[in-house]
């Protein structure tokens, strides 16, 4: 009889981790979501006036972060077009949160992806692209629900947008209704 409980224990948690895993959207969804995203701010135009710098902020201690970082940067850099409304996008990696506020002065950094393995610093993250007029984004779901601009995550099996409307707004971003309309909108 006990070791049939544990079987059941088992079969919960083992079940518990697998739908957790695939709580985050594919990075090649990631990335061609995020920046078909990024068309709909009607002022995406007023953010790259001197082009948009992407930073990919990683943790480098983190095993899942590094691997996010990786992939996001090999998917980016396939793509044919690297732009948004005719403004050039420059991918910039940037190792670990203690190299964000150097980074976002050396490279004038106007959008940041945020991967896995920040749960510790998302709120100073937040803080310092806040002040710094950033528009945040994540394939984080927990993340977008502490205050990150543009997440995505997993709904009923399928991609889900995740748009923090107080967020965004503060930061300069005026996604329009039509995007809006299709994602699950966070006040």
């Amino acid at each position: 009889m006990k070791w049939f409980r544990w079987k059941i224990i088992l079969f919960i948690v083992l079940t518990g981790f697998v739908l957790w895993a695939q709580e985050e959207v594919r990075m090649d969804l990631q990335v061609n979501l995020l920046l078909k995203i990024l068309k709909y701010d009607r002022n995406i135009s007023q953010r790259g006036t001197e082009g948009l710098k992407l930073g990919v902020l990683y943790n480098p201690d983190n095993k899942k972060s590094l691997r996010a970082k990786q992939d996001f940067e090999k998917k980016f850099n396939s793509l044919d077009d690297k732009s948004i409304k005719d403004i050039q996008i420059l991918l910039i990696p940037i190792k670990g949160f203690g190299e964000l506020s150097k980074s976002i002065k050396s490279y004038g950094i106007n959008l940041l992806y945020i991967a896995p393995g920040f749960d510790n610093e998302i709120s100073k993250i937040i803080d310092i692209c806040s002040t710094n007029k950033i528009l945040t984004m994540t394939g984080v779901p927990a993340y977008t629900d502490n205050g990150i601009a543009v997440g995505l995550g997993i709904k009923n099996g399928k991609p889900e947008i995740i748009i923090n409307t107080t967020v965004s707004k503060s930061i300069g971003a005026d996604f329009s209704s039509n995007i809006l309309k299709l994602a699950r909108v966070i006040k």
